[in-house]
């Protein structure tokens, strides 16, 4: 009896198209005395699995994959597209770095070598991926919770600053011809420090949504995002009367909307952290291994050595900039950004003679592409 109870009852789904290798699978399974109680459905077909899946759900899927690559990683989309909260675990015929990484890229929990199984190998993968699964369930739940919350709580505190703009500027043009100095000041101030809520709330939103939708990556052009941020920097550029000069720019294998924000983020900072002259920003890149490494240049404050490191974290501004608006959010989204495409970012500073941030970023030609 109390065998009985310490045996584990898994729902298994095999899709082996060998008959033969299907028996030789069960049969290893069945030699784990803790699995015994467990039911194992064998199917021969991808599209027999998707029936199955379709009629009812598994504790976990068993996938032997074919010699094709393509058809392989086509296979198990399909599977996770029908079934996104089963887990999958591979069985593969020979040992293959660059397929096993894109199958656990793609979502599998696991990838075999069939030569090398046996029965308690077998259970434990099993085993480990369901528990990996529910834990990856209840994480994505809570992500998703908080990212609601961080919505909300954005849109509830944004309510009354556009309230605290609109009824200021109401006492400006009803009453501010009666109203003194230092009085009038502190009206006139309230859009102003309004706003810079607004953009604070707006970036620690961004902020805590960053990673919780994957990159939309393709072979993009550096030089289209780097016009989008212009554009959207235009008044502020114009207004410091702004240079930047672009020089060789490599392609690059990355999610556009994210370098837009980039370069968003690091022209803007050229833009406002100068000092008595007119901001020139010159934009590079060089290659180094399969990655592209972008230099962006300014002649603005600099940044002293000691803060080079500390101004990446959240909320976080250098000593010398203190004198400058900001929110201190803006160089850890970039760096969120960056290492979420598998680089890295770093600056080069000399205070009072401006600074250069490098940051790496796959080529378009790399492996991460193919």
């Amino acid at each position: 009896m109390n065998n009985e109870k310490l045996r584990e009852k898994f729902d298994i789904l095999l899709i082996e198209e060998n008959p033969t290798h299907a028996t030789l699978i069960i049969d290893l399974l069945n030699t784990v005395n803790k699995i015994k109680n467990s039911v194992i459905t064998h199917v021969k077909s991808v599209t027999d699995a998707l029936n199955s899946l379709k009629a009812r759900t598994f504790s976990v899927l068993v996938l032997t994959l074919d010699s094709s690559e393509t058809h392989a990683i086509e296979s198990l989309s399909q599977i996770l597209a029908e079934s996104p909260v089963t887990p999958v675990i591979t069985l593969a015929t020979k040992d293959d770095d660059a397929l096993s990484s894109k199958i656990i890229q793609t979502g599998a929990q696991d990838y075999l070598i069939k030569a090398e199984l046996t029965g308690p190998i077998l259970y434990r993968t099993i085993r480990h991926a369901v528990e990996r699964k529910k834990q990856l369930t209840s994480l994505t739940l809570h992500n998703e919770n908080l990212q609601a919350f961080a919505r909300a709580a954005s849109h509830d505190l944004k309510a009354p600053l556009g309230n605290i703009k609109t009824i200021s500027q109401i006492v400006l043009e009803e009453a501010g011809t009666c109203l003194e100095n230092p009085v009038l000041e502190m009206l006139r101030s309230l859009p102003l420090i309004a706003n810079r809520l607004k953009k604070l709330i707006d970036d620690m939103l961004r902020f805590s949504l960053l990673g919780q939708k994957s990159l939309q990556r393709d072979h993009i052009s550096l030089r289209s995002s780097i016009k989008i941020a212009c554009e959207f920097l235009e008044e502020p550029m114009r207004n410091q009367n702004a240079t930047i000069n672009i020089g060789h720019l490599d392609d690059v294998y990355a999610d556009v909307a994210l370098m837009t924000t980039v370069f968003q983020n690091l022209l803007g900072n050229a833009c406002k952290y100068v000092k008595d002259v007119a901001p020139v920003i010159s934009i590079n890149t060089k290659i180094e291994g399969r990655f592209v490494v972008a230099m962006v240049q300014d002649n603005g404050i600099g940044i002293p050595k000691k803060e080079r490191q500390r101004i990446f974290e959240p909320l976080t501004r250098a000593v010398n900039a203190s004198d400058y608006e900001g929110t201190g959010l803006g160089l850890s989204i970039v760096k969120r950004i960056i290492e979420a495409h598998q680089g890295q970012i770093w600056v080069e500073s000399m205070p009072g003679k401006g600074s250069t941030f490098f940051f790496s970023i796959p080529q378009a030609n790399s492996q991460s592409a193919s």
